[in-house]
């Protein structure tokens, strides 16, 4: 574990647009990451929406590489709406293959 970056499970978390839900998972995780806003985490498995290469992608030197995703769902594309971390630092190993929504495109519940 990072003192910069923290990984916990969240019990549930549901990931809307509109009436839509893009995802719903109870296997869910946080990160807390030092100076950002927490962002959460879904197991690619619990996304319904059809996801897709994205542009653009960097390496986070706490988390690791990321890439975005473009997310499809009932005839509505979100270009750049997600992204992915292919390869993950040991601190947060846990969000590997897990996809994050960016909070300005989609609304993200979290119980």
């Amino acid at each position: 574990m990072s003192e910069r970056v923290r990984v916990e499970s969240v019990p549930q978390i549901k990931v809307t647009l509109g009436a839509q839900v893009v995802a719903e998972t109870q296997r869910g995780y946080v990160i807390h990451e030092q100076g950002l806003p927490d962002r959460f985490y879904v197991p690619a498995a619990d996304v319904r929406a059809t996801l897709g290469p994205g542009t653009g992608s960097g390496t986070c030197p706490w988390k690791g590489d990321w890439k975005h995703l473009n997310v499809s769902i009932g005839g509505t594309d979100v270009a750049n709406g997600a992204w992915t971390y292919v390869s993950s630092k040991p601190a947060t190993a846990a969000t590997k293959d897990c996809i994050a929504f960016y909070e300005s495109k989609f609304e993200i519940h979290v119980g």
